[in-house]
């Protein structure tokens, strides 16, 4: 399915957006949230992102079997990649959590040449540049404390949402006419049930946070916001660009992210490294805009 001029723009733009709005997430959570369990703090932030969607599900629409295509593409895209995602700060900065998730668009490549059974230089190149970029950036820091272990959440939480991201784009493919946000809700409910069943199995609930009224707010924000409104345009976007800029929009959040954390921590960067990296990530992006002529079946 090809898609149109102006849906491609589109597209291009609800990633960029969204991309803006995640950068500050970082920064908020390993600022304010780092000492409260994060499957607690995720299921409120999906639970807030459910109820944002709620009003819009048309449930008489959705055939059973993309129901249930839907909410096990949610909990692996939010639930599976929340709860590595988050935890993921009990052991890492803000800013390593951020670096870490440059890894994101050879997932994404790599998963949608897989499905398409075959080999699209341009969409590997647009990605290995945007990962160059973004080693780059933090080339000379030494990450410190237990590294190994906040390294393999982030690429477990990076390979969910990758296939989340490349799943959701074939629903997309083979449902044209759908609207996203009739349907969105189901993916946040699949996200949700996951979540609580981890943090049922983990004892996430044996003694819930006590939260400032500044916490509860920033939860809220991200559950509303960062979570529902972000998850909602950036799968709406990537339904309309090539797997090739999908792929390195996943790393512009690097740079943004790493100037907020600068912004908010007071750090002082190597500024020729920091810019190096965002150059090498801008042209990574023009290299992915290619868009991919034909969509592929994912059910068996």
């Amino acid at each position: 399915m090809g898609a149109k001029p102006d849906q491609t723009a589109i597209g291009v733009g609800s990633l960029i957006a969204v991309t803006v709005v995640w950068a500050f997430s970082f920064g908020l959570i390993g600022k304010a949230l780092v000492d409260h369990d994060p499957i607690v703090i995720g299921v409120i932030r999906l639970l807030a992102a459910l109820l944002c969607f709620a009003p819009f599900l048309r449930l008489r629409k959705i055939s059973p079997r993309s129901f249930v295509e839907l909410a096990v593409l949610g909990a692996l895209q939010f639930g599976v990649m929340y709860v590595c995602y988050l935890t993921s700060f009990q052991y890492l900065e803000a800013w390593q959590v951020a670096l870490f998730s440059a890894l994101t668009p050879l997932w994404v490549a790599a998963i949608d040449a897989a499905i398409r059974k075959r080999f699209e230089i341009r969409f590997f190149l647009a990605a290995a540049l945007s990962v160059t970029g973004a080693v780059a950036i933090r080339a000379e820091s030494v990450p410190e404390g237990n590294f190994f272990k906040g390294f393999l959440l982030m690429q477990v939480a990076n390979i969910a949402f990758a296939g989340g991201q490349v799943w959701f784009r074939e629903w997309k493919f083979r449902n044209p006419d759908r609207l996203e946000r009739e349907v969105f809700g189901v993916l946040y409910g699949g996200a949700l049930l996951f979540t609580v069943l981890a943090g049922l199995i983990s004892g996430s609930f044996s003694q819930f946070p006590q939260l400032t009224a500044s916490q509860w707010g920033i939860v809220l924000y991200l559950g509303v916001v960062a979570s529902g409104l972000g998850f909602f345009f950036w799968n709406f976007g990537a339904s309309r660009v090539s797997a090739g800029f999908l792929a390195a929009s996943n790393n512009l959040l690097v740079p943004l992210g790493v100037f907020v954390a600068i912004w908010i921590n007071n750090s002082k960067p190597d500024w020729i490294s920091l810019s190096l990296g965002s150059v090498l990530i801008g042209v990574s992006l023009l290299l992915g805009q290619k868009r991919s002529s034909k969509p592929v079946d994912l059910n068996p």
